[in-house]
């Protein structure tokens, strides 16, 4: 349940007219996500689903996909595993593009130790790919 509620926290954080480093996922929240099993994520994201503001993506894969919409921005959460362990996870802001964003995002997620991303980004998303490197 603790992590459950960190989930929606991540969701409720998220400032919708700019991205602002403090509201994006923290180190200690990053780990959090990390530390999931494939069945304890797939459980959770099926209670999330009967929140009005989360939904569920349907993807080819036997892990569920996590998505919220506020205003105009959608957060997608789509962890990665291997053997039950979280591999890598992919973050997919969609939004309106600007630049700043990008900056911001790059800066936020190169100040975690421990962590290596690499960043994609179109006109209207930034999709980052989060994993352990030690």
């Amino acid at each position: 349940m603790k992590k459950l509620l960190f989930i929606c926290l991540i969701f409720i954080s998220f400032n919708t007219n700019a991205i602002d480093s403090n509201k994006l996922i923290n180190f200690n929240d990053l780990n959090i996500l990390f530390n999931f099993k494939k069945n304890d994520w797939n459980e959770n994201v099926l209670f999330l689903i009967k929140k009005n503001s989360f939904s569920k993506v349907e993807n080819n894969s036997d892990t569920f996909y996590l998505k919220s919409i506020f205003n105009d921005v959608q957060i997608i959460i789509m962890p990665i595993f291997s053997n039950n362990i979280v591999d890598k996870i992919i973050f997919e802001y969609i939004f309106d593009y600007k630049k700043e964003n990008l900056r911001i995002i790059n800066e936020h997620f190169n100040s975690f130790k421990n962590f290596c991303f690499e960043y994609f980004q179109n006109d209207n998303s930034i999709q980052v790919v989060i994993l352990k490197c030690n």
